[in-house]
Formats: C-alpha cells, sequence, structure tokens
C-alpha cells in the first residue's frame, strides 16, 4: 500500500488503528506472550506507513475482582483469569517487548485499581469493556486519567451508548466508539457491521471503529467496516503450537495477515471520502478519445462566433480538437482561423473562453450577501441566476433570486450585488411587495425614482413598469401574489429573444 493515500478519519492528519487483543491469550507464560508479540510485528511490518498499530492486554486485581468465596473456584472466568496470572515483574518484561516492536499500549481495566496500574506503564489509551460501559464507578476513575478511550457497546441500550459519548465529549476527552457484538465467536448473520454507520451518521465528532469476535476466517469484515467510516479495529489474537490452543474467535499471525490484508486493499481502493479527488490524466484522455469531436458543418470565417448551427458532432477525436463535452451556454467559441467545412474544430483555429467563472464568482458574492445579511434561505433552496444581456455582464446586469415559495403567494429572495441593475419590466398579473432587508434600492415606477433604505418596503401594482439598481449591494424579501413564468414582459424586447438568460445553481449556499 502506498503511503499517504488513507486519509479518511475525522481528523486527517491521523492514521487508522488496528488494535491487536492479547487479552489472557498470553496464557501466564511470558514467553509464549514475547513470541505471540514478536510473530504479530512480523505481520503488520509492511502497513506502518498507513496505520497505527497497538497490542491490547486486560488488568484485573485478582484478589479484590473476584469474591473472596469463589477465588481458586472452577468457575469458568474465575478459573481462566487465575491460570493467566501474571505477576507484576512478568508484565514489565512483555509490555516492555511490545514497546520495543514498536506497538502502542492500549490496556483494558477492569477494576479501579488496575487504571492505576496501568497509568504506571504510561498507557497511550485505555480500553472500556462493553461489560463495564455502564459501570460509572470505574469510567469515573478512568476519566480521571485524561488519557484517550476506546469503549465497546456490545449489548448496550441507545440512551447508555449516547449518556458514553456525551460523557467524554464534555470533558473534551478524545474517545472512540466501538460496534461490537458480544457473542464469542459472533455469527457472521448477527454481525451487524452496518452498526459502524449508523454510529458514524449520529455521533459525527466522535471516531468510530469496529471490535471483532467473529471467526477468523471471515476475513472481510474489516474491509467492510472501514468501508462504512470505522477508523479503529479491535482483534482478538492468539499464537497456536503444541502446548496453546487458541479460541474461536482469535485469529493466529497467519489468519490476521490476510484479514489485514483485505483491510487494506479496503483503505486503498476507497481512497478519499472527505473530498472530490483529482482526476487522473490518463482517465482523461481514455475517455476523451470516446467522446464526439465538434466539426464545422459550413465554412466558418473568423473573428465569427459558433452557434449550435455551425457545427456537427461525430467520431473520432483528433488530438487538439474541442469535443461535444466542451460545448455549452458557458463557453464561448472565437474563431481565429477561417474553418472549411467537415473540417475540426481545434485550439489553431479557434478560442473557447469559459463563461462559468463570471457564474461562480457571482454565486460566491450572493452567499455572502445573504450570509451578511441573516435572510432565512430554507435548506436545498435553488438559486436562480438572471442575466439579461449575456453571462459574460451578469455583474453589470442581472439579479439573483431564491424562490422560497410559490403557492396561491409567492415569496422570493432577490440580491442585487455591488453595482449591478434589473432592466425595466413589468407584470400584467403579478402585484409584489419589496422589503428591504440590507443595503439600499434605486427603483423606477413608472419613471418616477426612488431610494429604498434597509427596513423600508416598496409595493409594485400590475402594469407598473419597474427598473431597479443597488450601489452597494442588497438584499430583498419579494412578497407576491403567484409568480407565473411567462409574466415578465421587457420594455427591451431584445431580452425575450435571449433564450439563455437563466442559470439554476444547486449546492450554493
Amino acid at each position: 500500500m502506498a503511503s499517504g493515500k488513507v486519509n479518511l478519519v475525522k481528523n486527517v492528519n491521523e492514521k487508522p488503528l488496528v488494535v491487536l487483543e492479547i487479552a489472557n491469550n498470553h496464557m501466564g507464560d511470558v514467553h509464549h506472550g514475547k513470541s505471540l508479540i514478536a510473530a504479530l510485528a512480523e505481520v503488520v511490518k509492511p502497513y506502518w506507513a498507513d496505520f497505527n498499530f497497538a497490542v491490547k492486554y486486560q488488568f484485573r486485581q485478582l484478589n479484590t475482582f473476584i469474591h473472596p468465596d469463589y477465588q481458586g473456584g472452577d468457575l469458568k472466568f474465575v478459573k481462566r483469569f487465575e491460570e493467566t496470572f501474571l505477576t507484576d515483574s512478568q508484565w514489565d518484561d512483555l509490555i516492555a517487548h511490545g514497546r520495543q516492536q514498536g506497538f502502542s499500549l492500549i490496556i483494558t481495566p477492569f477494576d479501579e485499581e488496575s487504571v492505576e496500574k496501568a497509568l504506571n506503564y504510561n498507557v497511550d489509551c485505555l480500553k472500556i469493556a462493553s461489560c463495564s460501559l455502564a459501570d460509572w464507578p470505574l469510567i469515573e476513575v478512568i476519566a480521571k486519567a485524561n488519557k484517550e478511550v476506546i469503549f465497546s457497546t456490545a449489548g448496550a441500550k441507545l440512551e447508555s451508548i449516547d449518556n458514553m459519548v456525551s460523557f467524554f465529549t464534555n470533558r473534551s476527552l478524545k474517545a472512540t466508539l466501538m460496534h461490537c457484538v458480544g457473542l464469542y465467536p459472533t455469527p457472521f448473520d448477527q454481525l451487524n457491521i452496518g452498526q459502524v454507520a449508523y454510529y458514524a451518521s449520529r455521533y459525527p465528532n466522535i471516531r468510530i471503529g469496529y471490535s471483532t469476535h467473529e471467526d477468523p476466517s471471515l476475513i472481510e469484515t474489516g474491509a467492510i467496516s472501514f468501508a462504512l467510516g470505522a477508523r479503529v479495529f479491535e482483534k482478538h489474537v492468539a499464537l497456536e503450537n503444541d502446548k496453546y490452543e487458541r479460541n474461536a474467535y482469535s485469529a493466529t499471525p497467519e489468519e490476521l495477515k490476510f484479514w489485514l490484508a483485505s483491510l487494506v486493499r479496503a483503505a486503498t481502493s476507497i481512497g478519499k471520502t472527505s473530498e472530490k479527488v483529482k482526476n487522473q490524466e490518463n482517465e482523461i484522455l481514455s475517455l476523451r478519445d470516446l467522446q464526439r469531436a465538434m466539426f464545422a458543418k459550413k465554412d466558418i470565417e473568423a473573428g465569427c462566433d459558433i452557434t449550435t448551427s455551425d457545427v456537427f458532432f461525430a467520431i473520432p477525436y483528433v488530438k487538439g480538437g474541442y469535443v461535444a463535452n466542451d460545448f455549452s451556454k458557458y463557453t464561448k467559441f472565437s474563431v481565429t482561423k477561417t474553418i472549411k467545412a467537415n473540417e475540426p474544430v481545434n485550439i489553431e483555429n479557434c478560442r473557447a473562453e469559459n463563461l462559468r467563472k463570471e457564474v461562480l464568482d457571482v454565486v460566491s458574492e450572493v452567499a455572502h450577501f445573504v450570509k451578511k445579511s441573516s435572510v432565512v434561505v430554507p435548506e436545498g433552496s435553488v438559486l436562480e441566476l438572471s442575466h439579461h444581456y449575456g453571462i459574460e455582464k451578469i455583474k453589470d446586469t442581472g439579479l439573483a433570486m431564491i424562490t422560497v415559495v410559490n403557492e396561491e403567494y409567492c415569496k422570493k429572495v432577490l440580491v442585487m450585488l455591488p453595482g449591478q441593475s434589473h432592466p425595466e419590466q413589468f407584470h400584467k398579473k403579478k402585484k409584489e411587495t419589496f422589503y428591504v432587508v440590507s443595503g439600499s434600492l434605486d427603483i423606477i415606477l413608472d419613471g418616477t425614482r426612488s431610494l429604498i433604505k434597509t427596513g423600508e418596503v416598496v409595493t409594485i401594482l400590475p402594469k407598473v413598469k419597474h427598473a431597479f439598481s443597488s450601489k452597494g449591494g442588497c438584499v430583498i424579501e419579494e412578497i407576491s401574489s403567484t409568480h407565473f413564468p411567462d409574466d415578465s414582459y421587457y420594455t427591451d424586447p431584445a431580452i425575450s429573444l435571449n433564450k439563455n438568460r437563466k442559470t439554476f445553481v444547486n449546492f450554493w449556499f
């Protein structure tokens, strides 16, 4: 995997994290634990450039964690915890080995004393297990440690998860929420990996992860969760040999290799999600070969502007030529050298001028004026630009409009940019009232000029000719009777002949 391609977390400078959960799979045998860590280090070696890796242990102070009456008994978990007990010196050795291999250190404390012990090892992150999600005496102590926190959510009600997110957010502690299913192993039809996307949507300001307990043969789970937004991955790991068996949900180093390779392929192929990627040049060129080229229908003299009636579109495309995809109302084609019939229109005989920049500049200014005025614009509103004498003249003559509602009554927001004017027109049906929200408006009603300032109102009756302009720019709320598209009559007939005098812009505000 090439370095620098996986910037898909909320903080783009932060690499995804893979947590290798050793739990009790060190088997109470430091040599075995160190062998497992060394094997894991070999597996993850190719991926350090784009992922962070940590080993995770579980801490329990058994003399207080287990009730005295049950210590030394045959209960499943009591027996397991006691058989895999490590002394402080053994923990020192095992943890130091993980640090030497380059792994970060994460510890899951199951009691308050274990939090203090974890801090003595300068732990990088504290993990709250699903079974401890509502263990508030423990959680309070963990919060006071002022360390990054990861918490799993298996079996938790949504209210409890909301409370955890609020708890750490209110304390400005970095936290990661892990989707997790508390079945060991988890059947594939109960993984519910889609919850990753649900949590990412519900809690957009914290990192989301996936803690796995499925059969290690399901190597695609990490890739799926990554695609849905997970950026932390917890995988139980174990080393199997003649002395020790691994459990049904822990992956061997060899199984981890396949799971991790699948995750990395997903990260590489998904690429960026926070912005539009830059199209690759070879991709653009390959598509251009399939596009219809522009050819002259007839001889076109130098100095002419090309219209639809002057050209036809056909294959093949020749390098340097213009194509149908270049032809739109936003592009002006000016002939610089006479083009003979059936010849291609290309950069040697024609200059293309992109007028869309004019539109984008106006859109940006309009958005600025609307925000500055504090007028409320409904989400998803379409911006309608009128450019009566062409896009290239929109900053001199034009208007921006947002239609809020158009029923028996109509409300619009009108924006005039500084120095912009609207040509004289009248309506036969519509009666309209202008309320100036910000700025000032110069308006001429049947030849009588007035200056309408912020907070002032003017009503325009049907058949009254009106033209208006603004020296400094203004925002107007227009309230009127129903608006009809064919109810605007311009004094200058050239405007009505301009069939491309409107541009509609989505995603502008």
